[in-house]
């Protein structure tokens, strides 16, 4: 839910600053919860990432031309990777063989100090590209950050921030940065209005039960 709310500040804040301070924050964080749509919603996940603990959760649904929604469940631990389908057939779980951790989410909030930006900007499960380095969009040659307004993401006030290229080929990303503890609550890939991905944030720091696939697949 979306709630317009007044700065009570003449002067915007300095946008690099502003994502500089959310990156510092998103140095403390280990856990969260991502929900990610894109491509007119024929792609949905919902994740829970326990990066201090080594274990993602998520679920997604694509929505195929002329067939069934296909929805899948995936655990993935520190060595191996889950996966089974819950529609539009229920199969049982999978493990898809070894594993390394997900170079993704996990990978950025457990390696803050490589903040760089990537070419990577798919919106799918934990790829990078769900969380990207905001400040490190900001700092590419040519590109201009502005402080569009001010909004509340489910109750939380937030900066609204725009990044976009002064060249205006690549597409333009929206942050909304948290008043309070800088962290961010949504991003948007693209124009606002026809956006090419959209990402929420919430449930940052909460301690997360994922269940693991039975015993016997091994883990």
């Amino acid at each position: 839910m979306l709630t317009l709310f007044s700065s009570g500040c003449k002067n915007a804040p300095d946008g690099r600053k502003v994502l500089l301070q959310s990156e510092a924050a998103l140095d403390a964080v280990r856990s969260l919860r991502i929900h990610v749509e894109f491509a007119n919603g024929t792609y949905m996940a919902d994740e829970e990432f326990a990066c201090d603990q080594d274990v993602i959760h998520y679920t997604k649904t694509q929505k195929m031309p002329a067939a069934p929604s296909l929805k899948q469940e995936v655990v993935q631990t520190a060595k191996y990777k889950f996966i089974r389908t819950l529609e539009p057939d229920a199969v049982d779980w999978q493990r898809t063989g070894t594993q390394r951790f997900p170079y993704g989410v996990c990978a950025r909030l457990k390696s803050p100090a490589v903040q760089e930006y990537s070419t990577n900007q798919g919106f799918v499960a934990d790829w990078e590209g769900t969380l990207p380095p905001f400040f490190a969009f900001a700092n590419e040659p040519g590109t201009t950050v502005t402080h569009d307004r001010n909004e509340s993401i489910d109750g939380v006030p937030c900066e609204v921030w725009t990044i976009s290229k002064d060249d205006q080929v690549a597409p333009p990303a929206t942050v909304w940065i948290a008043v309070g503890d800088r962290l961010p609550r949504k991003y948007i890939r693209g124009e606002r209005d026809h956006p090419q991905g959209v990402v929420t944030y919430s449930d940052y720091g909460q301690t997360f039960r994922i269940e693991l696939p039975p015993s016997d697949l091994g883990y």
